[in-house]
């Protein structure tokens, strides 16, 4: 095709449901999903002859990016409909093996409504197409006005919430009185509702699942929405065979262009195999004492302004996302001695430190530290865009959800606080955080391994972060960081990191218009977050009292992650 139009398609899921992760395997399935979905689309366009030009490297399934551009005249009834096709060959297959599979006092007849519901419904889809020689920055542009517009349709229910969204009635077979009947999606007298037979039938139908499934996929006591138990059931072998054979059926005139995504769903269901998780298991043995159960650090990462560098350079488009994408392989594929990569796609990518079984070696908050600092320039390297992490060091006996959402924060902390930098947070059993947020090139120089504690030693091999520790807190009992307290708090700099008080004093701030590819980020982060109101002033007291907790939290998170 010779057109010189552009075509962008995006999608997002109308309940949230993606984002909704209790279990490692909900992040794998929704990555899985999205990618899943992307790669039908970009096939599409591809077999109408169509030049796809994001997301490069179509055959990487996994950390596939959800919004597609593509030059030429790819109309919107024929991406919908593989899109839609696609979601429906997911969604019929996980009902058809439940049904063919979990047996009980139950029959799956009304609920078959909910599930053409959800097949219909679970999705905004929004496609927008540019004028002849309309550069892909304005076709961008017009998405994100077209994606303001509400495209979804609500659906309405009846029963319960699931436990881990709530975000629709529970995905199960039996929700009232009549037990010869599926009820979810059937119309009933609300006078006659009785809850503990439906509780018993939830029960029930989660028991035979989890029997089946094992509790590695589902836990008897979970109740979860259709969606939900979507995101669980794609990463079983027996349902990605059946989804192959579905795939097959539905897309048969594109087998030959479809052995990549194939070969990949079955590799998929191979890789997450309950025994690639047992590492993981942090509160399946009961017997274990919370301190047996270890720690564990998570962090996900995010390019900063991708968005903002496609804009200006919208020709680079492709070659940008083939670099990207090719790292996020890479990454994904490079071995971590204490932990895995669970997914990279691209600039957006999730893992964990933990302790190892083969290993015989106990995971140290320190190894974690010394992993991130030279992070920026080994791992991410001379990117054209820079990256924010958030790093979790989490307490033993914390749930996996709550340590997740607090990963997602702390990344975007690291980006709100002036992005190019990493926020090291330590979660509690209680729920309360620490938190302190350094640019890499501060990390990289070596601030955290320069401390010097009172005795002034540089040959000692252990630094006694207690000495810091106990001086905050001391000076913090007796208000002397009130005000701004600035002056006391360089002078603790000063007295445990000798080396970098001058460094820290002269790069606390960048410009908002700062090429950070080129130039530091300054440790407080960007010069606006400090003015004054209605002014372009410098508010030296605002700037005064951020230092004052930065040096603060540094000593309380070092104290937690360096101490040995």
């Amino acid at each position: 095709m010779t057109s010189k139009k552009y075509t962008i398609i995006t999608f997002s899921p109308v309940q949230g449901f993606i984002e909704k992760s209790r279990k490692l395997r909900d992040l794998y399935g929704s990555s899985y999903l999205l990618s899943y979905l992307s790669w039908i689309v970009c096939n599409a366009a591809k077999n109408h002859d169509y030049e796809v030009v994001s997301p490069a490297l179509i055959n990487i399934t996994q950390g596939m990016p959800n919004q597609i551009i593509i030059k030429g005249d790819f109309r919107e009834e024929d991406a919908k409909a593989a899109f839609l096709t696609a979601w429906k060959c997911i969604t019929e297959t996980c009902r058809e093996w439940i049904e063919d599979n979990i047996k009980g006092e139950w029959q799956y007849t009304t609920w078959k409504r909910s599930w053409g519901l959800w097949t219909k419904y679970a999705w905004e889809f929004f496609w927008v197409q540019g004028k002849e020689n309309q550069s892909i920055s304005d076709v961008r542009e017009k998405l994100n006005q077209r994606k303001r517009s509400r495209d979804w349709t609500g659906i309405n229910w009846q029963g319960e919430s699931s436990t881990l969204s709530g975000a629709d009635a529970i995905g199960k077979p039996c929700c009232f009185q009549q037990i010869a009947h599926p009820k979810l999606g059937e119309i009933s007298d609300p006078r006659k509702y009785n809850y503990q037979q439906e509780k018993q039938l939830v029960t029930a139908f989660y028991q035979a699942l989890s029997e089946k499934l094992g509790e590695s996929f589902i836990d008897p006591k979970e109740e979860l929405s259709i969606p939900e138990l979507i995101k669980r059931l794609i990463t079983y072998e027996s349902v990605s065979n059946k989804l192959i054979e579905k795939i097959k059926e539905k897309f048969s005139q594109d087998t030959t262009t479809l052995e990549p995504l194939i070969e990949e769903i079955a590799q998929i269901s191979k890789d997450l195999q309950p025994s690639s998780f047992k590492d993981l298991h942090r509160h399946k043995d009961y017997s274990q004492t919370q301190q047996d159960k270890g720690f564990q650090g998570w962090f996900h990462g995010d390019g900063d302004k991708a968005g903002d560098y496609l804009k200006k350079y919208p020709e680079k488009t492709h070659t940008f996302s083939k670099e990207m994408r090719e790292w996020g392989k890479w990454f994904k594929a490079r071995p971590l001695k204490m932990g895995r990569v669970i997914y990279a796609g691209g600039d957006d990518f999730l893992g964990i430190f933990y302790d190892k079984e083969d290993s015989g070696v106990k995971l140290e908050p320190k190894y974690c530290v010394d992993w991130f600092s030279d992070f920026k320039s080994k791992i991410w390297g001379d990117k054209k865009i820079t990256v924010s992490v958030g790093f979790v060091w989490a307490f033993p006996g914390i749930p996996q959800r709550d340590v997740l959402q607090h990963c997602w924060d702390a990344e975007k902390s690291a980006k709100k606080n002036g992005r190019d930098r990493i926020a090291l947070r330590i979660l509690f059993n209680n729920g309360n955080h620490l938190e302190w947020v350094c640019p890499w090139w501060l990390l990289e120089a070596g601030l955290l391994s320069n401390y010097w504690d009172r005795d002034k030693n540089e040959s000692k091999p252990q630094q006694n972060w207690t000495h810091i520790y106990n001086d905050v807190a001391v000076l913090e009992s007796r208000h002397a960081f009130d005000d701004d307290g600035v002056d006391i708090a360089l002078s603790l700099l000063k007295i445990y990191f000798p080396k970098h008080v001058n460094v820290v004093k002269n790069n606390l701030l960048h410009s908002e218009y700062a090429d950070l590819t080129k130039t530091k980020a300054g440790i407080l982060g960007e010069d606006t977050i400090y003015q004054k109101e209605n002014s372009q002033q410098i508010d030296q007291t605002k700037v005064n009292k951020a230092l004052t907790n930065w040096i603060i939290n540094l000593a309380k998170v070092g104290f937690h992650l360096c101490q040995q």
